[in-house]
């Protein structure tokens, strides 16, 4: 853990922003700070990882990009030596204006859905019109579907048997730039009810749009987080007004409309298999205080949404159907 004096040096790098004294507290588990200037404006240092999807230089020139399209970001700011990061010989830090995020309820992001699907329809116009190579990878959906999954037997056999048409689905639609990792926490929201702006875009690869809204979507089936009330079915409101915004600004075709209630699932069961490769120590990750919580809430979701792929299917078409089972 770095110590006070590691941590002045590296905000010294940001002298002219921060001014001589500023305040910085840790975000529990990652590694984030939120600093406060000696003018009380909020910054978010935040330490880079071993490893990188893409060059530093190439997201920021993404980040550049989306802000002059239009898009709510948080650009990097440049230190006192002209450089995108400070300590680059050590651990890497860069620093970002703190966006506004509220917030909301539940019950009250349903009625945001349809900005927040809009806003993440012009991120995704953004994207797509990147005029550089972003030095970027391939998501490998397909791959990944059809690999080996660590997942209860029984829901194995259940995502079994769409997985086929998952696979011919993702084949039909295009390729683009997309975020990559388009979950609610990365998608910031501000009273009264506007989207505020989007963050970590540490991914940045080519991959169907639809694994964005797929990804987004999955989360909103479960539980962490909601209300003691909640059920999965309530997830079908929120498929509704997010796409009612998105279809409003850009359009998916068939095939991509086709492909999202497959995508959602599969966000949930991949994410499960990931979890529960972390858990098992196949995988060598960090290892978070809510890893079990979220493993349980990705299966359950993943149960239901495939129990009630139907319903889920006539809400992406606009038919906004009732569920035949709850939990």
């Amino acid at each position: 853990m770095e110590s006070r004096d590691e941590l002045d040096a590296v905000l010294a790098e940001w002298r002219t922003l921060l001014g001589d004294h500023p305040t910085a507290e840790k975000v529990p588990h990652r590694g984030l700070w939120w600093v406060t200037a000696a003018d009380d404006r909020r910054y978010v240092l935040k330490r880079l990882g071993p490893w990188r999807n893409l060059p530093l230089a190439d997201e920021a020139r993404v980040l550049r990009h989306l802000s002059t399209s239009g898009v709510l970001v948080a650009e990097f700011l440049i230190t006192e030596r002209a450089a995108l990061l400070a300590h680059p010989a050590e651990h890497p830090y860069v620093l970002m204006p703190l966006l506004p995020n509220d917030p909301f309820t539940a019950t009250e992001l349903v009625d945001l859905e349809e900005r927040i699907g809009a806003a993440v329809a012009h991120l995704h116009r953004a994207l797509a019109s990147y005029p550089w190579p972003a030095n970027s990878y391939r998501e490998r959906l397909i791959e990944t579907v059809q690999g080996e999954l660590r997942l209860p037997t029984e829901l194995h056999r259940s995502f079994a048997r769409c997985r086929e048409a998952l696979v011919a689905v993702l084949a039909e639609v295009p390729l683009q730039l997309v975020h990559g990792d388009l979950t609610p926490g990365n998608v910031l929201v501000r009273r009264p009810g506007q989207v505020s702006g989007f963050i970590d875009f540490d991914h940045l690869p080519l991959a169907p749009r639809v694994w964005d809204l797929g990804k987004y979507l999955s989360r909103r089936f479960r539980r962490t987080g909601r209300e003691a009330a909640f059920t999965p079915a309530e997830g079908l409101r929120h498929v509704v007004g997010f796409l009612r915004g998105y279809q409003k600004i850009s359009p998916l075709s068939a095939a991509e409309l086709a492909a999202v209630p497959l995508t959602m699932i599969a966000g949930n069961v991949i994410e499960a298999s990931y979890f529960q490769q972390i858990l098992s120590g196949e995988l060598d990750r960090r290892r978070l205080p809510d890893h079990e919580e979220v493993l349980r809430d990705s299966l359950e979701a993943a149960r239901w949404q495939l129990a009630e792929l139907a319903a889920i299917r006539s809400a992406v078409i606009g038919d906004d159907p009732e569920p035949a089972v709850e939990f």
